[in-house]
């Protein structure tokens, strides 16, 4: 589908400009292809899978033999298919209660439901509370657009040719929710109707149709959860990319670089709205962080020309429009991925007001003409203002 190659694209751009040959494989696999390079006394090995949260996850880890960064593959792998299912909205599981099981007792009292998925809700409320836009109770929203999209997305893999004129225009039927059913919708997301109780974990949504939506910020918290439970196992140096999501563990081991460099992707590039040949638009140099993007190129369809993707702005109920993408720079990849969204769906005044008065936190903007601006901190480490990762 579209959205899984230009994410499949994406990640192999933040993935090589670490400087490794990319490992991906045409046919999407869940088997863990790993290439090996030396970097000192410990090797660089990189795998890719395919099955988790919609999107590519791609890792990088340093570690002495195959043998052990297999073993920190596999505990990758499974812990980003069990988040996936615990934070899933769309589909139930035998025997775990996740965010559809909640969303299925709306109105019909608490649920008890497991620490983790507990900790993800609670976290999300704590920062709507600080920061606002970014809302999980906005799923009666975000689900009509979801199922207009999943109706009229074009599939270029479905027998289209590179210059099938639905991949430029759409399908001939295609059309965006009325104003009318948003709004009515838009009546059921107060998140003040998610009720979470400290004292058993758990959780009551008080308005029967309130749905709760994690997509803006779940990929970025369980990368987080993740990456620390590497950092706390002994891992020292890794990397992980999970569609726009980018943690990094330590800093570069190679003699000849002091940072991992995180190319920024040219959203041109992606949706073809340019002959842009350029797929980065800059590179980000630094260690031991958080690189997280959100952007308009990366889940959406057409009508009439016009794209129409899936971060909506709760203003307006319509996808935003300040901006191309945002990437947000910070230490905690959950914190990253909220304040991407919510930076995505301000006015840019705004929106830097409010990342400048956070501390350790920086950002990137790419307009609708293709030009950018990032926060004063920021500059030292792009490629466009001079930095580098070389000694």
């Amino acid at each position: 589908m579209k959205k899984l190659l230009a994410l499949w694209m994406a990640a192999l751009v933040l993935m090589t400009g670490c400087g490794q040959k990319n490992t991906a494989q045409n046919e999407p696999s869940n088997k863990n292809e790993v290439q090996a390079s030396e970097a000192g006394e410990i090797s660089r090995y990189q795998t890719t899978f395919y099955d988790t949260f919609d999107t590519v996850v791609s890792a990088i880890v340093y570690a002495s033999s195959e043998e052990e960064a297999n073993a920190y593959f596999e505990t990758i792998h499974k812990r980003y298919q069990e988040l996936d299912h615990l934070y899933s909205s769309f589909k139930n599981y035998d025997g775990i209660v996740n965010v559809k099981s909640v969303n299925d007792q709306a109105g019909k009292g608490k649920v008890v439901v497991d620490e983790e998925l507990y900790d993800l809700l609670r976290f999300s409320k704590e920062q709507y509370e600080k920061y606002g836009e970014t809302n999980i109770a906005f799923g009666a929203v975000t689900s009509i657009w979801q199922s207009y999209r999943d109706a009229y997305e074009v599939v270029p893999e479905s027998e289209r040719s590179a210059d099938d004129e639905a991949l430029k225009k759409g399908l001939p039927d295609a059309k965006i929710p009325t104003m009318e059913e948003l709004q009515a919708a838009n009546k059921h997301t107060n998140i003040d109707d998610i009720v979470l109780n400290d004292a058993d974990h758990s959780v009551e949504i008080k308005d029967p149709e309130l749905k709760i939506d994690v997509g803006a910020v779940a990929k970025g918290y369980a990368t987080e959860l993740i990456g620390e439970e590497l950092r706390a196992s002994g891992l020292e140096t890794a990397l992980i990319s999970a569609g726009g999501n980018v943690k990094i563990i330590g800093s570069a081991p190679e003699a000849e670089r002091n940072s991992f460099g995180i190319g920024l992707q040219n959203p041109e590039a992606i949706t073809g709205d340019s002959a842009s040949e350029d797929n980065m638009k800059d590179i980000i140099y630094t260690n031991d962080t958080s690189v997280v993007t959100s952007g308009d190129y990366q889940r959406y369809y057409i009508v009439n020309g016009k794209h129409y993707h899936h971060l909506i702005d709760p203003d307006t109920l319509m996808p935003a429009d300040h901006f191309r993408s945002v990437t947000i720079v910070t230490k905690d990849s959950g914190l990253a991925d909220f304040l991407s969204t919510t930076a995505f769906c301000l006015p840019y005044e705004k929106g830097r007001a409010l990342i400048e008065s956070l501390d350790g936190v920086e950002a990137y903007w790419i307009f609708e003409d293709g030009s950018t601006a990032f926060t004063d901190g920021l500059k030292s480490m792009l490629d466009s203002q001079g930095a580098t990762n070389a000694q």
